[in-house]
């Protein structure tokens, strides 16, 4: 099991690489339809079949389930990215966002495997446990796919600012439909994220004192939820739009990665909790 899971991680990669290469050469393509905005997310696919693979066998042989593991979730996180996106793309022409995408993914795969899985503390729902860190998964996984559009809506707003030529030879959504899918994204991930927060603030009750490390990562997840609700007063009580909704978005999406990093240190320099 351990063999089958190390060969779904190791072909994850390569397929991630693929599709990352491949829609960077299609974002750079001028015009047309060429073999590269084909296969890149055919090749994303083969990715996240290997992903989910990897998650199941690594699993199956650590006696582990993937929804009360902080190794796991970190993982699933950028699966469930990858799978809106593929949804996303068919429905609101958002090809070219797969150049996010596929390294985020990538990134997060890799990454994974230098977190350490800790366990849960004694004394906490088990079920309460999987609830909370499935709807981080989903919540967050949504929230990185928002900062995605929200960062091709401020190359593009700024590329219109200086009349240059629109990213993707004009391929790319226009910047109302990029503002749209983000605050759907966010509309999806906010309720989620609620319940993870809330869910987060009684086991934190229950574990009672932690270390400075454990505490800084739970402070960034509190931030996340502050942006993304922040984003979400701006636009219906100040009616914001555009790129100061786009700036908050990408915010979240930067405590997002930070709490990764936190929990990548103290796995390698074998903190305590």
């Amino acid at each position: 099991m351990d063999q089958l899971a190390n060969i779904a991680f190791t072909l994850g990669v390569i397929a991630y690489s693929v599709a990352a290469t491949l829609f960077f050469i299609d974002l750079a393509r001028r015009d047309g339809v060429a073999a590269e905005a084909r296969w890149a997310p055919r090749m994303l696919a083969v990715g996240m079949i290997c992903h989910g693979a990897h998650v199941v066998f690594a699993s199956l042989f650590s006696r582990v389930c993937p929804v009360e593991s902080v190794h796991f979730s970190l993982s699933l996180a950028a699966l469930v990215a990858a799978v809106a996106y593929l949804w996303l793309r068919a429905r609101r022409g958002l090809g070219a966002i797969g150049v996010f995408v596929a390294p985020l993914a990538l990134t997060f795969l890799v990454a994974a495997q230098f977190v350490g899985d800790h366990g849960p503390p004694a004394g906490l729902s088990r079920t309460l446990l999987a609830l909370h860190i499935t709807s981080n998964i989903v919540g967050l996984g949504f929230v990185l796919l928002a900062g995605a559009a929200s960062v091709f809506y401020l190359v593009q707003e700024q590329r219109l600012k200086e009349k240059r030529a629109p990213l993707a030879g004009g391929r790319m959504p226009a910047l109302t439909a990029l503002e749209s899918t983000e605050h759907r994204l966010l509309l999806i991930g906010f309720p989620l994220l609620t319940f993870g927060v809330v869910s987060g603030a009684l086991f934190f009750a229950q574990v009672g004192p932690v270390g400075s490390a454990s505490f800084l990562r739970t402070a960034l997840g509190y931030l996340t939820w502050f942006l993304v609700a922040g984003v979400h007063s701006m636009r219906a009580l100040a009616g914001c739009r555009g790129r100061r909704l786009a700036y908050g978005t990408l915010a979240g999406v930067v405590c997002v990665s930070l709490m990764l990093v936190f929990y990548a240190v103290r796995s390698i320099l074998g903190a305590g909790t």
